[in-house]
């Protein structure tokens, strides 16, 4: 499995490629991250407001919108995934 991050005005994009059957997964590891900011390496989880999820198959979609006074780090983002998904997930 393999992500990659886009940002897109404010809110960023984040595809999930070769899921293995881990969509569900992937979708809690990153509401634990939304729900447990405190545990995220780069405080990155505290900006975002809402998620929108779309999955197709093994791919997988994730909208991540920051909360109004605030705005993502791309680079900031990708640690803090790497820190909170499956350790199956190859950049």
């Amino acid at each position: 499995m393999k992500f990659k991050i886009e940002k897109q005005d404010k809110d960023v994009i984040v595809r999930f490629e070769h899921l293995g059957g881990q969509v569900q997964e992937v979708i809690e590891a990153i509401g634990r991250c939304r729900q447990s900011a405190w545990a995220c390496t780069s405080g990155e989880c505290m900006k975002i407001a809402s998620m929108d999820t779309s999955a197709d198959g093994d791919v997988l979609s994730v909208r991540l919108r920051p909360r109004s006074d605030a705005e993502f780090s791309v680079a900031s983002l990708d640690e803090c995934l790497q820190y909170q998904l499956p350790k199956e997930i190859n950049k």
